[in-house]
């Protein structure tokens, strides 16, 4: 049986799925270090997270877990609730938290997220304190190309990856697709390293086209690309 591969709409997926990747840890990022330039002591909560810490204390528990419904919110809230949970999360005042589809959310608060409210104050005082500056540049996209200023804190580990993979194919893939699947390994080093050098992510038609004659018998071969790529997009936005 003969499998037609359609590589323009393998490379809007691919594309798809790096940019929804980008979305979230650009998103994560951001997070993060908004929070943390609320200083080094407890992080003080604006107008809306405390509301939103409000809701969630005041809705079913059983010790520190907390559920209830997505109805509870206003709208303005719910809008932006996995947004505020991961506010919440990054300021260690939730432990974890799951978002369902039926409507429905569950969290595990920490004890400073439970005694917030009773300790605010105190909050306010440490913060005033040992206030501290962060320096988040620019995302900027331009075409077909994303070039990312200065985010700090990233951490992976890709030399690693490579090395995974790289036994994977020794290991999993038919003998003669090995060197293929090595070459096409060792051109995406070569893509990633350039977007960590240039902190520019840009296209690569060829590229993906030699990684879709692939794809359908070596799906973990394309995850482990995309995965990758997000990663070194990351590492790139983390690079002083």
């Amino acid at each position: 049986m003969t499998i037609k591969f359609n590589t323009k709409k393998f490379e809007r997926d691919l594309n798809k799925s790096l940019n929804k990747v980008l979305q979230d840890k650009v998103e994560q990022i951001k997070i993060k270090n908004e929070v943390e330039s609320r200083g080094d002591s407890m992080k003080l909560l604006n107008d809306v997270e405390k509301e939103f810490l409000k809701i969630i204390l005041d809705s079913e528990h059983v010790d520190y877990n907390y559920k209830g419904a997505d109805e509870k919110f206003p709208e303005y809230i719910y809008r932006q609730r996995k947004k505020l949970f991961s506010i919440l999360e990054e300021c260690g005042y939730i432990a974890s938290y799951s978002v369902f589809v039926d409507g429905f959310w569950e969290a595990t608060l920490t004890p400073l997220g439970i005694n917030y409210f009773d300790k605010e104050e105190k909050y306010r005082m440490m913060n005033e304190r040992s206030m501290g500056n962060i320096n988040i540049s620019t995302l900027n996209a331009n075409g077909s190309n994303i070039n990312f200023g200065n985010v700090f804190d990233s951490n992976f580990n890709i030399t690693s990856s490579y090395e995974k993979i790289s036994k994977q194919i020794s290991e999993e893939a038919e003998e003669k697709d090995k060197e293929e699947l090595q070459e096409i390994l060792n051109e995406v080093k070569d893509y990633v390293d350039n977007i960590i050098d240039t902190k520019t992510v840009g296209k690569n038609t060829s590229l993906f086209n030699k990684i879709g004659k692939h794809v359908e018998k070596y799906k973990w071969f394309y995850q482990t690309l995309t995965n990758l790529v997000g990663n070194a997009v990351i590492t790139a936005m983390g690079t002083k």
